[in-house]
């Protein structure tokens, strides 16, 4: 079993940061739970170490990053069905965006 240093997580972030320009923002990417780490301990080092945004690969991702209280902009990488977005502005979300929609 693979273990996560979330210091180095936080480290590494503030260390990118640290190398953008004023208007630049770090985005964490944590789909795929984290790549195996968790994804939502993951989240929380970036953030931590200044990372502005998040990204997953799939809107049940950001969801689940939302019901763990993040409020931050999060990047959908993946395509959105309709039911999907349609949820999502009902729910009132306001910061999901997603790469792609998928009409048909």
């Amino acid at each position: 079993m693979a273990r996560v240093d979330l210091g180095a997580i936080e480290r590494n972030a503030q260390r990118l940061c640290s190398t953008l320009t004023a208007d630049a923002k770090l985005c964490a990417v944590v789909k795929a739970d984290g790549y195996g780490h968790g994804m939502v301990p993951c989240a929380r080092a970036a953030l931590a170490g200044g990372a502005s945004w998040l990204a997953v690969a799939a809107a049940e991702e950001a969801v689940e990053l939302r019901a763990a209280g993040f409020e931050v902009p999060i990047l959908v990488q993946g395509a959105l069905t309709r039911p999907e977005a349609r949820a999502a502005i009902e729910a009132g979300e306001r910061h999901i965006q997603a790469a792609r929609l998928r009409l048909g």
